[in-house]
């Protein structure tokens, strides 16, 4: 909710991230009186030129509906319309809502009935035969797998995807923007594929593959290495919201309908679908077929051990420096269940990424708009929700833990004043590594553009006022210190009444980044 003018335009890089990563919003932008913008009055938060509309026609380019009320009579059923269209697109959508409507008397039966967000189910036959043609695929198939991506986590296929990868028993396989969709702790489940930037035993695996269902396909250069998934040899099969492609055939299909019947018709076959290669990870080395199709292929040299990263040791050198995968690696056996991880974009993200998560984890972090800072706001409303989650159902509230950047932070601090005031027990680190090492990697390792002033971020709950036992600080520069922390039984858990915030310096090069980062960044950065 914001004020014309001003207001929205401070949240648009907010809304058009939103947009981007297909997150619904519903922005309410307060506008004069409908008498005001009538007589075109130069009023404050304006141009000066009566023209009140400007606004929203920036808006509409990063929205899927703009509506701006003028009338009682039609407004209600507006604004249903509105908040069914963010639903169904995923997307922000725009209300401009004049002041002298917000007190405007009208009809309420229409609160009787739910907003009718159900979409209409497939043509019987025409679902139950792309489900026996898929099922016909899959059963014939040496190697089939399932690939998860981005778009599978949106609430109309979500509950479907899951179903599949959990009640078929394929090998699983997620993009790095479907992290958080699937349980890790399946014993289906790989790993993290993003084609030369994979671990190299799961970009084996998948080129072993000669089936492949990719729920909810999103290519972008982030998620793909630079566009690098193409799988030519296997045979591929799309499943999109509304549309399935088979034998580049595209059928106008709900996926969820297919993905729900292909799972119950996967688990009624039940022992005899399931082939023992299925069920145990394939090399390129017991696949000679393949062999010639990846020895032209060269990984990046990788610090992860197996899929995904693991504490390799519990016993940390007491004077050995924080590095970037060992401190990603000891971060793994710490997560627990349920805890929501927000993630900057940089060496939080792509070191928290390749982190294998706990049942129920869930990540928020922006890997298309990438715009830094995000994660500290997105950690405030997780925090709350978490919170409102709590009360509501009565459970142990979540922890919700936030990894950013020390140059990340300079964006969005403030957030941590709101933290403070709500008495959110948000646990953060800080990486301290003297500004923007991502950018480091891209251009210009050593030039004073990707240097910052440091901070000392111990003082920050000083700085907002942080009531007496409400937050603790610490700075961390050696793998022993980090160890000591994370094994203090009063420093993990979240007490549900009172627990107070904290906030973790780690003190790294600023020159050093995780092996999925620099993969990465070799694989997607133009290097003349």
């Amino acid at each position: 909710m914001t004020t014309l003018g001003v207001g929205e335009l401070s949240a648009i890089n907010a809304l058009a991230g939103s947009s981007a990563e297909l997150v619904p919003v519903i922005h309410i932008v307060g506008y004069p009186s409908t008498v005001t913008q009538k007589k075109r009055l130069p009023i404050h938060h304006t141009l000066g030129d009566g023209d009140f509309e400007r606004f929203a026609k920036m808006s509409a380019q990063i929205s899927s509906a703009v509506v701006i009320l003028k009338d009682k009579s039609n407004a209600a059923r507006l604004i249903d319309e509105t908040i069914l269209e963010c639903y169904n697109s995923s997307k922000p959508v725009y209300i401009g809502f004049p002041m002298d409507l917000v007190r405007a008397e009208v009809d309420s039966s229409p609160l009787t009935r739910p907003l009718a967000a159900e979409r209409a189910p497939n043509p019987t036959a025409e679902e139950e035969s792309a489900v026996d043609s898929i099922l016909d695929r899959i059963l014939a198939a040496q190697n089939p797998a399932i690939l998860v991506d981005s778009l599978a986590g949106k609430p109309h296929i979500l509950k479907s995807a899951r179903s599949l990868v959990e009640g078929s028993g394929l090998p699983c396989f997620i993009t790095p923007m479907g992290k958080g969709i699937v349980d890790e702790t399946l014993p289906n489940f790989r790993g993290i594929y993003a084609e030369l930037v994979s671990q190299p035993t799961v970009l084996e695996e998948i080129q072993t593959c000669d089936l492949i269902l990719h729920i909810g396909p999103r290519s972008t250069d982030l998620n793909t290495a630079k566009f690098r998934t193409s799988l030519p040899h296997a045979e591929t099969i799309e499943f999109n919201r509304d549309s399935i492609t088979l034998r580049s055939e595209v059928q106008g299909l709900n996926s969820s309908g297919v993905l729900f019947k292909l799972s119950d018709a996967l688990h009624r076959e039940g022992t005899r679908s399931v082939s023992p290669a299925w069920t145990t990870p394939r090399k390129l080395s017991d696949t000679p077929e393949f062999s010639e199709s990846v020895s032209s292929v060269s990984t990046p040299p990788m610090s992860l051990n197996g899929d995904l990263l693991e504490c390799k040791s519990q016993i940390p050198s007491k004077s050995a420096a924080l590095t970037q995968d060992w401190v990603w690696e000891r971060f793994g056996p710490w997560l627990q269940e349920g805890d929501i991880i927000a993630a900057d974009l940089g060496t939080s993200s792509f070191g928290t990424l390749w982190t294998r998560y706990p049942r129920g984890a869930v990540p928020l972090t922006q890997l298309l708009w990438c715009s830094i800072g995000y994660a500290v706001g997105a950690a405030v409303g997780a925090a709350l929700a978490a919170r409102e989650e709590e009360q509501e159902e009565k459970n142990s509230q979540r922890r919700t833990i936030l990894f950013t950047g020390d140059g990340s932070l300079q964006m969005t601090v403030q957030e941590i004043s709101t933290m403070v005031r709500r008495r959110l027990g948000v646990i953060i680190f800080v990486v301290c590594n003297e500004g923007y090492t991502m950018e480091r990697l891209v251009n210009g390792p050593e030039a004073e553009y990707n240097d910052i002033q440091p901070w000392d971020h111990t003082f920050l709950p000083k700085v907002f006022k942080a009531a007496p036992g409400s937050a603790r600080t610490y700075a961390v520069h050696t793998q022993a210190e980090l160890d000591m922390l994370l094994t203090d039984p009063s420093f993990g858990p979240n007490v549900v009444d009172d627990t107070p915030l904290r906030l973790v310096e780690l003190h790294m090069s600023k020159h050093d980044a995780p092996a999925s980062l620099h993969g990465m960044m070799d694989a997607v950065v133009y290097r003349p």
